[in-house]
């Protein structure tokens, strides 16, 4: 760049001050004045002017000496401030560009290199793009971070690239050391918009913006109580995406919608009566279903055993009034259901003779009355039986003697068993009074029991607490501990809990021997051997070795 103009006038009053000088002097007098430029490639060259003349040029590095005469002084020297470089972003500038020559005298003009920063946006405007001297520090800068284009669409500041580096608006120091170029970087974002039928549900998450490409995740409460017993379940998403799971995820390449779809339940419950069928019995299909949904309950168990000597009948289903009496119930849920089981008690009631055939075991509700019968004698002439009454156990049982029946309001589970006497009328009158009972004993077909005349062994149990003879009844077997009959099958005593399978059977002579000590010492040997399953020639050795061990007196 030529800067002379400027100095024309300054030329123009040098040249006045000449013209008025002596003629001799200027004639008389020249000097020399070397100039110097520095700062730039030697291949790079300024322009040179004496008082605004151009006066040819001056590569990078080289000197140049001037011859100039006195008379016409004085000189200006000058040069270009601005010296471009190879590229269109670098140049030297030199700020002094004019020097006064004197006589005589050297100049030295100095460039220093400059560098252009470029500051390039997609959004928005940019400030920093220009020269910058070497070595000194540039900020590029944007006027906002947030772009808006179409609805869900937005565009936002990211950080600065290229020569530039930093994530605020405004960049990092940018060293000019060269030509820089400062990028400001955007990225897009697309919004995901989560929504719910019914509207205005709470829990939902993933609603937001994200950046475009990205995965977005989403989700949604599986279920939202709204009372005890009615809630809304999650059924399915729509919209942007399809789904049955409570969570998903979409590709957000565009704004998006998902929408949370719920559906109304309600609580099927079940209650059980007695609670203690739950114990036993657990209906699964209780549960929460959506509104209208036809559920079928059980089928119950008819037949929940308690123990062996109680358990629960199936009595009905009841919901709101509405009864059935199936195993199987089916209740449409419109509402919210409260459906009751129903069972009854029974107990088990075990009529017991050792003479005879008895009526009336089985199982009754509890607090039914049980009505049981047996014959009043048994046996034949001249050998027979009185019934003289009943026993009840446990005790709190109650017998009412009806006549030709008794009775025995069943609150709980009962043994009763029939009491016989042995009718000693047609003994005497065949074999008359006393005697004819020893000629009996004496002849095998009864044995004569006297108080006081058993001798027994420590193990044995008194008679009044005689254990049962046989381990078999019409039912089941006899606990061996307490005399109570036992359904089959089952291995502890429901009366006193006894385990009916860890006790070992009697030998033959303990059996005839209890059977003895049951019936007070007078026993038929007829009636002993059809009860006992042992022969009558049998039960005459027994006996012979029971009086011999001493047991019998």
């Amino acid at each position: 760049m030529r800067s002379w103009p400027l100095l024309l006038p300054i030329v123009a009053v040098c040249i006045l001050l000449i013209s008025f000088s002596s003629p001799r002097a200027l004639a008389d007098s020249t000097y020399s004045v070397t100039i110097t430029v520095q700062g730039f490639p030697a291949n790079l060259v300024t322009d040179v002017y004496v008082n605004g003349i151009y006066n040819g040029t001056l590569a990078g590095g080289a000197s140049e000496t001037l011859t100039l005469t006195v008379a016409n002084g004085p000189y200006f020297i000058s040069v270009d401030s601005y010296v471009q470089g190879a590229s269109n972003a670098t140049r030297y500038y030199c700020q002094n560009t004019a020097w006064q020559a004197g006589p005589p005298g050297t100049q030295v003009f100095t460039y220093v290199a400059e560098y252009f920063l470029s500051v390039q946006t997609a959004y928005g405007s940019a400030t920093g793009q220009g020269w910058y001297a070497s070595g000194s520090a540039a900020h590029a800068s944007v006027n906002g971070g947030e772009f808006p284009e179409e609805q869900g669409t937005r565009n936002l500041f990211d950080g600065w690239s290229g020569d530039a580096n930093g994530t605020q608006l405004t960049s990092n120091a940018i060293t000019m050391d060269g030509p820089k170029v400062a990028i400001a970087t955007w990225k897009t974002q697309f919004f995901l918009t989560i929504a719910s039928d019914p509207e205005n549900v709470t829990g939902l998450t993933g609603s937001g913006w994200y950046d475009g490409g990205t995965q977005a995740n989403f989700s949604a409460p599986a279920s939202i109580p709204v009372t005890s017993n009615t809630r809304l379940a999650f059924d399915h998403w729509s919209g942007e995406f399809n789904g049955q799971q409570p969570s998903g995820s979409v590709s957000m390449d565009r704004p998006k919608t998902v929408q949370a779809n719920y559906l109304g339940q309600y609580l099927l419950a079940v209650q059980y009566s007695p609670a203690q069928v739950g114990g036993s019995y657990n209906e699964t299909h209780a549960g929460w279903y959506d509104t209208n949904s036809d559920v079928q309950l059980g089928p119950a168990p008819e037949i929940i055993n308690v123990s062996p000597v109680e358990r629960l009948q199936f009595t009905g289903w009841s919901d709101d009034g509405s009864n059935s009496n199936n195993l199987s119930y089916t209740v449409l849920v419109d509402r919210p259901q409260n459906v009751t089981l129903f069972y009854t008690t029974q107990y088990y009631l075990d009529v017991r003779s050792t003479y005879g055939a008895v009526s009336g075991s089985g199982w009754y509700n509890r607090g039914a009355t049980a009505n049981f019968t047996g014959p009043t004698s048994s046996g034949t002439w001249p050998i027979s039986y009185t019934l003289t009454g009943w026993t009840v156990n446990p005790p709190t049982g109650t017998l009412t003697n009806g006549g030709s029946s008794w009775s025995i309001v069943v609150n709980g589970p009962y043994t009763v068993e029939a009491q016989w006497t042995l009718d000693y009328f047609p003994l005497v009158l065949l074999f008359g009074g006393t005697a004819a009972v020893v000629t009996i004993v004496a002849i095998g077909t009864a044995i004569s029991y006297k108080r006081g005349l058993l001798t027994r062994r420590p193990r044995t149990v008194p008679p009044q607490k005689a254990e049962p003879t046989t381990p078999t009844s019409s039912v089941g077997v006899v606990c061996r501990k307490c005399g109570n009959n036992v359904p089959k099958g089952v291995e502890v005593c429901g009366n006193c809990g006894a385990p009916i399978a860890a006790l070992q059977p009697k030998s033959k002579d303990d059996t005839v021997y209890d059977y003895i000590v049951k019936h007070q010492g007078v026993i038929s040997l007829r009636a002993a051997s059809n009860d006992l399953g042992i022969s009558v020639d049998e039960l005459k050795e027994i006996t012979g070795r029971l009086k011999k061990d001493g047991r019998l007196g």
